[in-house]
């Protein structure tokens, strides 16, 4: 069983609290002051379950937001929706509301998604200034823990920096409204606050040391991290490139405890599994992928229902077909092939692959691909990441409506590396945790930093980098994208980054940030991808649109807060 640091259901209504900001929450009290006890150990708990958790009951029936589909505002299906549907890596054929708009680069201050991000993340926001304001007992455990709800809350406020540019901002619990920030200010608090519990300026609140407490928990990794990430896309946010910076605190994660899942430290070698798909699958808190996973959205199947987070990400790419199909082949101890993706739900396809992400494992001049399962397509294209599923699909999206219009990315299951499926081989529900930090990014931010240091081309620590990243994804030299083997590797490229961030973190809710860093989404033409902009070939849309706009409803409820954009 997992170590989950998730509150009981039962035991949660009355930690639903906000600030004078978050008028749109469904609420049970509005006022923190009034609250007659603070349990330290559920506040705590409820700020982790943010990632997960859309509410009080389980996966529905008393949610933290109002006026929007339960299992839609879980934060990880937002933050994916965001980064994933706006970009060339995925489109969704489903009319919920505010999910066309995303498709086509066309939304408005009133997206119902964007506006339950917005609410979601402040009420991250809220859960740890309410701990921090609370939790006030001077001793080494509470010290720390208030140094992971600093971290809990960079980590959400950097989202609202990346997403929003200029979001409210408090520290404390206020009745007031809150003030808004700008984005290069808000920068300048998280960098300093980031280094302060990384224990670089003093003070007794500091991260534990990398792989020190429990999986699930921020450690000093993930701030060197969050700063590497930071740091790569400092010139978006700041105006001013901070590549050294980058590449510092990258290797720094890089030379930490963590290390890269790769068949020496994972159990692949007698599963069939390859290393990388152990990083999607339902035991990867226990199969080795958890020496990579540095901050993850804890799942179980038990305790964290949800029909957001994994369970979003595994179904809405699956149909029934699948469910009884051998896909990965890969057999159980018994030498029986492993039969579908470990759990019950199948959301008809609501996904696909867009044709230029595709391409980045069956070439860009690819006019159709091999058809069959994961198991034929990823020794076809001699990479363990292309795990698609093309049959009877077509690698474009002609029909924006044609659940047989693209590719299938497989990339997370519920299954375990011993064939079994989740706590019931019936259930609904998944185990498989959705990494949020992870090693592997702070080996692209090192090289690219590296590259774009260096002339555009990496030096040969760069280059190691991403030799690496291509052997623990057994890239063969007759790979479908180029002709090289990982140790054959002489020269990488800014456009060789590029695409292997694509490759890497595909379908990782990361792909929006790299495109903006690279000018390659918002106000520009050279670039473009299906369904771009709203037509089927990709069209320009409007450099505004490189951030998404504070909601109707903030601007109206907080006379502090001023629009983005017109």
């Amino acid at each position: 069983m997992k170590m989950r640091y998730i509150l009981p259901t039962a035991m949660m209504a009355f930690v639903v609290l906000f600030t004078s900001c978050v008028k749109d929450l469904e609420v049970k009290n509005i006022n923190p002051q009034q609250l007659s006890d603070f349990n330290e150990d559920y506040i705590f708990n409820k700020i982790y379950s943010n990632l997960v958790l859309t509410g009080q009951t389980g996966p529905n029936g008393d949610s933290d937001l109002s006026d929007i589909d339960e299992g839609t505002s879980n934060m990880t299906r937002l933050i994916w929706y965001m980064n994933v549907l706006t970009t060339d890596e995925g489109h969704c054929w489903w009319n919920d509301a505010g999910v066309p708009e995303l498709n086509r680069n066309s939304w408005t201050n009133s997206n119902a998604l964007i506006k339950a991000l917005y609410y979601r993340l402040m009420f991250g926001v809220t859960l740890c200034n309410f701990y921090l304001d609370s939790a006030t007992s001077d001793n080494a455990e509470t010290n720390q823990r208030r140094a992971e709800a600093r971290f809990m809350r960079a980590f959400h406020y950097f989202f609202l920096m990346d997403l929003f540019a200029n979001p409210p901002f408090l520290t404390k619990l206020s009745s007031d409204n809150a003030p808004q920030i700008k984005r290069a200010d808000l920068f300048v608090f998280l960098e300093n606050e980031l280094k302060a519990i990384l224990g670089e300026t003093g003070g007794d609140e500091v991260l534990a040391e990398p792989r020190t407490i429990n999986y699930g928990r921020a450690d000093k990794a993930a701030a060197m991290l969050l700063l590497a990430r930071m740091y790569i896309n400092a010139e978006v946010y700041t105006g001013t490139p901070r590549w050294a910076d980058a590449k510092r605190y990258a290797d720094m994660a890089i030379n930490t405890s963590y290390e890269l899942c790769t068949k020496d430290n994972s159990i692949s070698t007698t599963s069939g599994f390859s290393p990388y798909q152990l990083l999607f699958m339902g035991d990867n808190d226990t199969n080795g992928a958890q020496n990579e996973i540095i901050l993850p959205a804890l799942h179980d199947g038990d305790k964290t229902q949800t029909w957001g987070g994994s369970l979003y990400m595994i179904a809405s790419n699956m149909s029934n077909t699948m469910k009884d199909t051998d896909l990965y082949g890969v057999t159980d101890a018994n030498g029986d092939p492993i039969k579908g993706y470990g759990t019950t739900e199948a959301w008809d396809r609501g996904v696909r692959a867009r044709k230029q992400f595709s391409q980045v494992f069956f070439g860009s001049t690819a006019k159709s691909v091999i058809k069959g399962a994961p198991k034929d397509v990823v020794p076809y294209v001699g990479d363990d990441r292309a795990i698609f599923y093309t049959l009877n699909q077509s690698l474009s999206i002609d029909n924006e409506s044609s659940t047989a219009s693209g590719l299938i990315y497989m990339k997370y299951n519920n299954l375990h590396a011993d064939g079994s499926s989740g706590h019931d081989p019936g259930s609904r529900f998944v185990d498989t945790d959705y990494p949020m930090l992870r090693l592997a990014e702070a080996y692209l931010i090192s090289a690219e930093a590296d590259a774009r240091q260096n002339g555009g081309s990496c030096t040969a620590t760069g280059i190691d980098r991403i030799k690496a990243l291509r052997k623990r994804a057994n890239v063969t030299a007759n790979n479908k994208y180029d002709s090289t083997s990982p140790d054959a590797l002489t020269n990488v490229s800014l456009e060789d980054i590029f695409k292997e961030w694509s490759r890497e973190f595909g379908y990782e809710g990361m792909r929006r940030m790299v495109l903006v860093r690279w000018n390659r989404f918002a106000g520009q033409s050279d670039y473009v991808w299906e369904w771009m902009g709203g037509t089927k070939d990709g069209t320009q849309f409007d450099q505004r649109f490189n951030i998404f706009p504070i909601p109707d409803s903030e601007l109206n409820a907080n006379p502090n807060i001023k629009p983005n954009y017109q």
